[in-house]
């Protein structure tokens, strides 16, 4: 096996324990093959996404994705996070809490994340400048000790974004469902987004399905 996957693949699994420990699950669908969504949710959180593609045998692939959006009433941040590990390294991380205005919560990932040499600021394009903070995770090449360390700084950050949700759930006056959207249509204008699901075997037809009905559905 590959030292890369002996980890991401347990921190998916205790990431999982712990939306189990916080949430409501809804549902887990297994509709492609090693594709598995499993979803939750609760008096303030909307949709709580947890998605794993398994291809390590076929492809030497395994990808994860995350997203936790609030109910449009509550000012909370969403919470995104996306892997991609081959055998020998992690070639793309990304971690942030987005929000359209100040939350204590953006304090919290400005200090988790100051100390990570290797999470150099980058050029964003622009649908991600529109939606992702300053003190966002953005990384690529991630091996060995780097990879303990983010596995270990992005586990802290959903398990502060959990334990600390009932005093940090603001109500808000503003229904913030254009936020939620807009992060949404952003987020499907991300050309590699589309591109790593097709390359996981799967139809033009399903991909756009999936994307525009499951993965960043607008409400």
């Amino acid at each position: 096996m590959s030292e890369t996957w002996d980890k991401v693949v347990p921190l998916s699994e205790n990431i999982e324990s712990l939306f189990n420990q916080h949430f409501q699950h809804e549902k887990t669908t297994e509709e492609f093959e090693g594709w598995k969504d499993s979803f939750w949710s609760s008096d303030v959180i909307r949709k709580c996404h947890l998605k794993t593609i398994d291809h390590r045998e076929t492809r030497k692939m395994w990808l994860m994705h995350i997203n936790i959006f609030p109910k449009p009433h509550i000012h909370l941040p969403i919470l995104g996070f996306d892997i991609v590990a081959g055998p020998k390294k992690i070639t793309g991380a990304f971690f942030d809490y987005s929000t359209h205005a100040y939350h204590p919560y953006s304090d919290y990932i400005e200090m988790a994340t100051r100390s990570l040499v290797w999470n150099k600021p980058r050029e964003l394009p622009d649908w991600a400048q529109e939606i992702f903070s300053g003190n966002m995770i953005a990384a690529g090449n991630i091996r060995d000790e780097e990879i303990d360390q983010l596995c270990s700084v992005t586990y802290d950050l959903i398990e502060h974004y959990l334990a600390n949700i009932d005093v940090n759930a603001f109500p808000s006056e503003e229904n913030l469902t254009d936020w939620h959207n807009y992060y949404c249509k952003n987020q499907k204008k991300n050309p590699h987004l589309h591109r790593s699901i097709l390359q996981m075997g799967i139809s033009e037809k399903d991909k756009d399905k999936y994307v525009n009905e499951i993965l960043f559905e607008e409400i």
